[in-house]
Parts: structure tokens; sequence; C-alpha cells
């Protein structure tokens, strides 16, 4: 038995057709069209690394001991910066980059570590 294809079938493959010829040009020339790169998948699990344990901390310079010990004795990033002959931002920024203040065995536990 042969099949009659009506003239909307017909219609509709040859849509079908153009629409998808139609996505292989816009994936070229429009980046929304496009799948995501590996990185962008890489960036939409970065949520699991956290319960991974985290970024590593990095092992205290001789200059963030000297801003922990501060800290930790209540002091402010003004006053340490004046003691130490640097900026209020350079403490700031030493602060952000170590995770600072931190307790004893923090300190001790990354530095045995590496």
């Amino acid at each position: 038995m042969t099949e009659v294809r009506t003239r909307r079938e017909k219609f509709e493959d040859l849509y079908r057709e153009l629409w998808l010829k139609q996505l292989k040009i816009d994936r070229v020339h429009n980046p929304m069209a496009r799948e995501a790169t590996p990185q962008q998948k890489n960036g939409a699990r970065t949520g699991q690394f956290g319960k991974m344990g985290g970024r590593q901390k990095l092992k205290l310079s001789r200059d963030a001991e000297i801003i922990n010990r501060m800290l930790k004795q209540g002091m402010t990033m003004q006053d340490i910066g004046n003691i130490m002959g640097i900026s209020q931002q350079a403490v700031s920024q030493t602060k952000i980059r170590y995770g600072l203040p931190r307790s004893d065995e923090e300190i001790t536990g990354v530095n045995q570590e590496k």
C-alpha cells in the first residue's frame, strides 16, 4: 500500500529541513545559540567543589603572620598599617588573601602540610 502524503505533511517536512539549516547558521553567527563550552559547563558545576573541602588555605607569609597576630589582639587595620609602615588597603588585601584572622590550629595545620 502506498502512503499518500498530504500537503500539510509535505510542508512540515520541508519546514523541519529548513529549520535545521537555519539552526546551523545561527550557531555560527549567534553566541547565544551555541552549545556551552567545557569551561562554561565546568562553571555550572562549581558548587560541588565546596562540598569537597573547598579551596586550600595558603601558607602565611611573614607579614601575614604579623597581621594575623595583631588582628587577634583586636587591632584595627589602620593601626596595623601604621605600625608596619604599609597602607590600610595592603592590610585589607592581605587579610582577604589569607583568610585572616586564623586560629592557631589552622596556622600550624597549614604549615605542617607543605
